[in-house]
């Protein structure tokens, strides 16, 4: 037992050394030139480790918590972290899944307990991750507040909230379409092949994905190119070899449109909604952050920034039908409709390249996509929030347990990385531990 503890012990401590060596920059108060993180380089594997904790290398807006914190129990169980599950014919443990895709940390928690919590490298309790496009899946729960509320129709058109839409493409699409990203937009979401000139070149410049100091420079009361996301909504064209509502496209652009409706609709800017009606009811320990493009909009489709474990609290709520904390923080009657999947929005999912086994990004464990949430299981209430570089929040309401991860892999995509297979593969060996 010393021996398989001990070995444990040095598994993991090689671990933590492999994730101090990826990640050099910035680490010293005298940084060599080649490990300085800048605007061109943040979401390298040699710098990301360090700019997903330092997001205010971008302008940022502050999402303030309050009131008491709600405490998370520990229950913890030190087997969970050695629990060994089979994937593409090979064994892995959960630890060795996460580690293997250079996690930052993880928490498992199960009926409200945390049963096993882990950070790497210089990743701590207390130090804040970007949550890149897993913001998408909480701005869509912010979306359904508002239709609880009565002040948003998910039937109705962009453009008979957003004025400033009226006859754009966007414009003219139903709310709900934004929200299962069936819009059939002219743009790609290849994060590996940007082409200058391209309208989604032009839009990562928008949300710092690219840096744009040409646009930084600009004087807005002399120069009208559009700066900012909302500006450049009206640019995003339909896809003439696609049809709107057919089938699901994984399309950035449509959180934006939400974001914006949301301020539109609430009368407040996204990070004050947030905060308002969000994060001060969860019961958080820390404040929060939201990334933002040049002119101080949040990026609602990648921008939101937080500590690990309230990026957990999040997915307990989520767990227990929106209620946590003595508040019903998001709609249950939204989130009963996010996982009650039409017979077309299955449709949508299935015609996908994500449903084809031939398309380097198949996933076995989706359903579906509905109101920016990655379905896995609507029976059982499962469901994934997804970021770029390996940021995962694993909600599975039949057995209330949570799983949130922050990383910092070595490529953007979640679904073409190999090494990120493993770790979505023990989420569920982690819902089958727990199986009575």
């Amino acid at each position: 037992m010393k021996l398989k503890l001990l070995a444990v012990i040095t598994s993991m401590s090689a671990a933590m050394v492999s994730a101090n060596e990826q990640a050099k920059a910035m680490y010293s108060p005298f940084t060599q030139a080649k490990d300085q993180v800048t605007l061109s380089n943040w979401m390298h594997p040699d710098h990301n480790h360090w700019s997903f904790q330092n997001v205010g290398i971008h302008p940022s807006l502050v999402v303030p918590r309050d009131g008491n914190v709600a405490v998370l129990p520990e229950n913890l169980d030190s087997n969970i972290a050695r629990l060994t599950f089979e994937y593409g014919g090979e064994k892995f443990t959960v630890n060795e899944a996460m580690v293997n895709d250079r996690t930052d940390g993880y928490v498992i928690i199960k009926d409200g307990h945390i049963v096993h919590e882990q950070y790497f490298g210089t990743f701590s309790a207390k130090k804040q991750h970007l949550w890149a496009s897993s913001t998408k899946s909480l701005v869509g729960q912010a979306i359904g507040i508002l239709v609880e509320q009565g002040k948003l129709d998910p039937e109705h058109t962009v453009d008979s909230y957003i004025e400033q839409l009226k006859g754009s493409y966007f414009g003219k699409q139903k709310v709900r379409t934004i929200l299962n990203m069936t819009t059939a937009l002219d743009y790609s979401e290849d994060y590996a092949n940007i082409t200058p000139g391209s309208v989604h070149y032009e839009y990562f410049r928008r949300i710092g994905l690219v840096p744009s100091y040409d646009l930084m420079q600009l004087d807005p009361k002399k120069d009208a190119t559009p700066r900012g996301l909302y500006q450049f909504a009206s640019e995003f064209q339909h896809n003439s070899g696609l049809s709107v509502n057919h089938q699901f496209e994984y399309h950035s652009p449509n959180v934006d449109i939400a974001g914006w409706l949301i301020a539109e609709v609430s009368g407040k800017p996204l990070h004050e909604f947030i905060a308002e009606n969000i994060w001060y009811k969860l019961g958080v320990e820390h404040d929060a952050s939201f990334m933002a493009d040049m002119t101080f909009t949040p990026v609602a489709t990648g921008g939101f920034t937080t500590t690990l474990k309230d990026f957990a609290r999040v997915g307990v709520a989520i767990a227990n039908d929106g209620k946590f904390n003595g508040h019903q923080v998001f709609s249950k009657a939204w989130l009963d409709d996010t996982f009650k999947l039409t017979d077309d929005e299955r449709k949508h999912m299935e015609r996908s390249v994500y449903k084809d086994r031939d398309s380097g990004v198949y996933d076995q464990w989706l359903e579906g996509y509905k109101n920016y949430l990655w379905i896995h299981d609507s029976e059982k209430g499962i469901a994934t929030f997804r970021g770029i570089f390996g940021q995962h929040l694993y909600v599975n309401q039949q057995q209330n347990l949570v799983v949130a991860t922050f990383s910092s892999s070595e490529s953007a995509s979640n679904a073409a990385r190999t090494t990120n297979l493993p770790r979505l593969a023990a989420f569920e060996a982690i819902a089958n531990h727990y199986v009575d």
